[in-house]
């Protein structure tokens, strides 16, 4: 009895680590940690989608990073907005810029196609148009815009860690909610989460942001992420009818930017 006992939690153990594993590589460049352990076996992750719970880590481990190189960079002399960009940029190279991607684009596709057919084939494309270039100049001016007006780089770098782990921590419900618009792609291999995952992932990413930003900010803060994800997939759903890999970045980016916005105006209000 022993024994069983021991093999099944084992099996829970390695369970959970494949899963936080599956999350790590799809959201991060970096490698995974515990690939390093003696005798460690890389296998196949499990699909993405059920492994939807630990949807914020990936934005804890990427926040952090980004951050960090923030605050040093204020810490160091750095303009704020220099310290912002900064932190931007560390955040790209963590990530592989893969959300960035994912909202060039859906801008593309949603402002240049005439159909849903036309509209998956630019996003398909792996040149940038017009509109995928002039959404990131202009998400980007706003994340370093609001970051570098916030009361200091502590504040900055709370914000920057809250906004990436809720962004991240929602898109599990919009997976559940919606269906893929193509019957390949990433939003089909990854996998629909369970409802239960998707809320227990939307929740920790609230607490999480609720601890660093206090329970006002916190709150606002998750909200307003919930309605940049809800945004875009109301959008999504009158483009092409439902979601794809890139939706899910453009998401993730149009949550993430809210969130900066309206923390920033927040926490400066109740700073002083």
């Amino acid at each position: 009895m022993g024994e069983k006992k021991a093999t099944t939690a084992k099996s829970k153990s390695s369970g959970l680590i494949a899963q936080v594993r599956a999350v790590w590589l799809f959201f991060t460049r970096l490698p995974f940690p515990l690939d390093f352990r003696p005798g460690a076996k890389k296998t196949a992750p499990p699909p993405l989608g059920s492994a939807a719970r630990f949807f914020p880590l990936a934005g804890l481990v990427i926040g952090g990073l980004g951050a960090l190189a923030l605050w040093l960079g204020a810490k160091a002399g750095l303009h704020p907005m220099a310290a912002s960009t900064l932190g931007l940029a560390v955040v790209a190279l963590a990530s592989g810029a893969m959300h960035e991607d994912g909202l060039a684009d859906v801008a593309d596709g949603f402002g240049g196609g005439s159909n849903k057919t036309r509209k998956l084939e630019i996003m398909r494309d792996s040149s940038i148009g017009t509109y995928g270039a002039l959404a990131l100049v202009l998400v980007t001016l706003l994340k370093i815009g609001a970051l570098g007006g916030a009361p200091g780089p502590g504040y900055a770098a709370a914000i920057f860690v809250a906004a990436h782990v809720l962004s991240r921590g929602g898109l599990a419900l919009m997976m559940v909610a919606m269906k893929p618009a193509r019957r390949d792609g990433l939003g089909k291999k990854a996998g629909t989460p369970t409802r239960e995952d998707a809320v227990i992932s939307a929740i920790i990413a609230t607490l999480i942001a609720v601890l660093i930003l206090g329970i006002g900010p916190g709150i606002a803060a998750a909200a307003l992420a919930g309605l940049g994800i809800a945004g875009v997939g109301w959008l999504s759903k009158r483009h092409i009818k439902g979601i794809t890999g890139d939706v899910l970045g453009a998401a993730q980016q149009v949550a993430e930017v809210l969130v900066f916005l309206g923390a920033v105006v927040v926490l400066s209000r109740t700073a002083f």
